[in-house]
């Protein structure tokens, strides 16, 4: 299940972490040598999974997926900075809460094709 979410939607979320990454670092003070860091990568990787998770959700369920994009907004400091730190548990929240929508939604067709009601 989770594989076919990854396997649906990696080429648009690859596309949307792409221009996220290069919004965020021309909004911020840094030089081009932080791209090559190892926080770099980690934060592609960790964004690339949201974008997946959120475009998945806009595709089934249209105004869950613009809440997901949304709270992506919440993770870097630069875009909030008089929140900082304070809005990330939100995002996490909210990717953990689709999640576990998804994943019993799966579990309760599968129970329920097995057995009769």
């Amino acid at each position: 299940m989770l594989k076919n979410i990854i396997k649906n939607n990696y080429k648009v979320g690859f596309l949307f972490t792409c221009v996220f990454m290069l919004f965020l670092t021309n909004t911020t003070t840094n030089s081009l040598n932080s791209i090559f860091a190892f926080n770099f990568t980690f934060s592609f990787i960790i964004y690339f999974g949201f974008f997946i998770i959120a475009i998945h959700g806009f595709k089934n369920y249209g105004v869950i997926g613009a809440y997901l994009l949304i709270t992506i907004l919440f993770v870097p400091p630069n875009i909030f900075p008089e929140y900082r730190g304070l809005l990330f548990p939100i995002t996490c929240l909210s990717f953990i809460s689709y999640l576990g929508f998804i994943i019993s939604r799966e579990l309760f067709k599968k129970w329920k094709n097995e057995h009769e009601l």
